[in-house]
């Protein structure tokens, strides 16, 4: 009688959203084309590895617990369809550039699906261990349920290489180098339109609802082209709360578990935006919980349209000041519009209503309430600074800059300076101010930038 080997399966694994993907930030800024459930299984496999396996292990599943992750929009085909995908897998390419070598790689080692029982099991290749595994420094962290719900391939890459830049709050990639990562084919959306409309603003609105990161962006231009974007990264706790929110229904007896939670998520909040726990510690002992979240939000949202540079400090001064409460003192007075709608503070109004004209006011007069809507001469030369610096800031924080792109990264820190330097004059302008004087500049390089300003738009208008 012949004798019969059986080989015993792998273990069962579950699938958790709330499992963390950690990647090195080579893996992130590789290039690769996968369809959108090649990358969900990817990641569910990447978020069952963990940080004291020694190897890349071997994964069996159930079908049917990828279905209930990734969906079922094909309808009774989808198994078929999970299977194709499977066997596909170990055909799929990862292309790693590194010290000038260029490197191909299989995902997968081993993938086999199941039909009779309904699983697949999965392997990645032992050559990406160094990817995923004995990871010190460089590499990027995020929990399953932030990629498992976007519906777009450009979506996820885009949270994963934002991600990586969140704690920087922004991060500048030209259009070649985002269609490289985005591994999009050189005919495909080669009109700007196109790709905004097909690849970011799909990918803003999918990232901003569904993930704990938000972010704008904002284009930048070499000459009438837009060659570059910008974006602006924020943190996005809300989202966290709301999934908190959905799992633990608190009863009425755990009240104070609930003034725990809603201390923690203020100091989550100032954590996302940088502030340091020794300052945080502070504010939540010096200030009520409605004040920490107005300013808070405050800040938030001016971080995201890339008023406020460096958050951390910002929300700091914010809290201390009250800037919400004065922000909304102020659209308070500004809501109170003569018929041809202009914005004027209180006394301003009262003297029309005696039959004066703005004339008749004093420049003191004008001029604090300018001050008060747009900070004082100190806060805007600080604000130009941080601008200034921020481009060379991030650029110097990467491994070798070279000296062309640190001219670069001075040229857009200019542009956004003298960008700000035009606001405040069409602001100054409105109140029937005269332009700010050259000598109030204490610094000597903003001095000179604001002086050429200055000619270039007085020549503008002659």
């Amino acid at each position: 009688m012949k004798k019969t080997t059986v080989v015993q399966p792998y273990d069962l694994e579950s699938i958790n959203i709330k499992n963390w993907v950690t990647k090195s930030n080579i893996l992130i800024e590789s290039t690769y084309k996968l369809s959108l459930q090649e990358q969900r299984i990817l990641l569910i496999m990447a978020s069952k590895v963990q940080p004291n396996d020694e190897t890349l292990k071997t994964y069996r599943f159930r079908a049917k617990d990828f279905i209930e992750i990734v969906g079922n929009k094909k309808g009774t085909g989808f198994y078929s369809y999970l299977k194709e995908i499977v066997n596909g897998l170990q055909t799929k390419i990862l292309t790693i550039k590194e010290k000038g070598k260029q490197r191909n790689y299989n995902w997968v080692i081993t993938s086999i699906y199941e039909e009779n029982e309904g699983y697949i099991t999965l392997q990645f290749h032992p050559s990406l261990k160094y990817l995923f595994l004995e990871l010190k420094e460089k590499f990027t962290s995020y929990q399953l349920e932030n990629v498992v719900r976007l519906n777009s391939v450009y979506s996820i890459r885009i949270y994963e290489l934002l991600k990586q830049y969140e704690r920087l709050r922004k991060r500048e990639l030209t259009l070649e180098e985002l269609r490289h990562f985005l591994a999009i084919e050189p005919t495909k959306y080669k009109q700007y339109g196109h790709f905004k409309s097909k690849v970011l603003a799909v990918a803003q609105k999918e990232i901003n609802n569904k993930t704990d990161i938000r972010f704008e962006f904002v284009e930048l231009k070499t000459g009438r082209k837009v060659t570059s974007i910008e974006f602006i990264i924020t943190g996005s706790p809300a989202m966290n709360e709301t999934s908190a929110t959905k799992e633990k229904k608190l009863e009425s007896s755990q009240e104070s578990l609930e003034l725990d939670d809603n201390k923690n998520s203020v100091q989550n909040d100032l954590e996302n935006l940088g502030v340091k726990p020794e300052k945080i510690e502070w504010l939540l002992s010096e200030f009520t919980k409605e004040h920490l979240e107005r300013n808070i939000r405050y800040t938030q949202d001016r971080s995201i349209t890339g008023e406020v540079t460096y958050p951390h400090s910002y929300v700091v001064k914010a809290i201390q000041k009250d800037y919400a409460k004065l922000s909304q003192e102020s659209k308070r007075i500004n809501s109170k519009k003569t018929q041809k709608k202009e914005l004027v503070p209180d006394f301003i109004a009262e003297a029309r209503d005696k039959e004066q004209t703005f004339k008749d006011f004093t420049l003191k007069e004008k001029q604090e309430f300018f001050f008060k809507e747009n900070g004082t001469q100190i806060e805007f030369e600080e604000k130009l600074l941080q601008f200034r610096e921020l481009k060379k800031m991030l650029v110097l924080s990467s491994e070798q800059p070279n000296q062309q792109e640190i001219e670069k990264a001075q040229e857009a820190g200019l542009q956004e300076v003298i960008r700000n330097m035009r606001e405040d004059l069409k602001k100054r302008e409105e109140l029937g101010l005269d332009p700010r004087l050259v000598n109030d500049f204490k610094d000597k390089e903003l001095k000179k930038v604001y002086k050429e300003f200055l000619q270039s738009e007085l020549s503008n208008k002659t």
